[in-house]
């Protein structure tokens, strides 16, 4: 454990997301100096270049653009009033970027509307290095995993209609751009098991994700109510905590599988699309029992 301007540092915990941003080039944008400080050496000290720290939102988005970033951090304030049009611009110019944005808890719903308009991901201020860590780590993969996929034809069939479930607004916003970056639908998003259960009614989903930590019904109490009436839709739960006793109770309680928070985009994508096919397969087997038996009948 060590110290970066004040923020505690826990290497083991942070190994491997260390090895994922070496190499990875940055641009720091925040009106405070010793934030931009902060994250400098952060990143520089996991092997990543920093290429320039900014205090103006004018000279981060032109630089962005001069310098081609892997990855873009902006204070929120520095965007203020226009962060929609900014953000989408210079996303927009620079799709080999990844923007992060930065901000205290009270502009959550701030930042959400900026990972609607692109952003990849989120710093919550004050600092501390699970928050920036995590959030890097979570960016370069899903950046990784977006190359990796450019050389996959795009599938023209019906896409997969999906329902995210928690209440975490950043968590759903991540979620989504991973669904979505993969070529799934997602046709609504809930706060709660209530809301979640009336989305899936309303919207007619393929498969759910859906969080353990809910407020009014929590997630394995929601599973039991999505399986009395739709015993065979597949459901993902998406935790914080996979602890072998929440793991235990939501498997029998009928979900599918999990994925772990920090959400990292490959075990994502492989376990809706595991979960699609064992869905598929038993749909086929029980039209097999069904039809067969009635062409055998018909033809005695």
């Amino acid at each position: 454990m060590h110290r970066v301007c004040g923020v505690v540092v826990h290497e083991d915990r942070f190994a491997s997301m260390s090895i994922r941003l070496k190499g990875c080039s940055f641009i720091v944008a925040d009106a405070n100096s010793q934030i931009r400080s902060i994250l400098a050496t952060m990143v520089a000290r996991e092997g990543a270049r920093v290429l320039a720290s900014l205090r103006t939102s004018t000279e981060a988005l032109a630089t962005v653009g001069r310098l081609q970033p892997d990855i873009a951090i902006f204070d929120l304030h520095l965007m203020e009033p226009s962060i929609p049009d900014a953000l989408r611009t210079v996303i927009a110019d620079n799709p080999e970027t990844a923007v992060v944005v930065m901000g205290l808890d009270d502009q959550r719903g701030t930042a959400r509307l900026a990972m609607d308009c692109g952003a990849l991901g989120y710093i919550r201020k004050p600092l501390n290095e699970a928050n920036i860590l995590t959030a890097l780590f979570q960016v370069k993969a899903i950046m990784a995993f977006r190359k990796s996929r450019q050389a996959v034809p795009k599938s023209e069939g019906p896409q997969h209609r999906a329902v995210i479930v928690d209440c975490d607004v950043l968590a759903r916003g991540l979620l989504r751009v991973i669904l979505e970056d993969n070529g799934f639908e997602v046709v609504a998003e809930a706060a709660s098991g209530f809301e979640g259960l009336m989305a899936v009614e309303r919207h007619e989903a393929d498969f759910v994700c859906l969080a353990v930590d809910l407020p009014e019904i929590d997630g394995l109490n929601t599973v039991a109510c999505l399986r009395a009436v739709h015993p065979d839709l597949p459901v993902l739960m998406v935790t914080a905590h996979a602890d072998r006793e929440t793991v235990s109770a939501a498997i029998r309680g009928g979900v599918h599988d999990y994925v772990i928070k920090p959400f990292e985009a490959e075990r994502v994508i492989a376990a809706v699309s595991a979960l699609l096919s064992i869905a598929m397969a038993a749909a086929c087997r029980a039209w097999r029992l069904e039809n067969g038996s009635r062409l055998w009948l018909s033809s005695v």
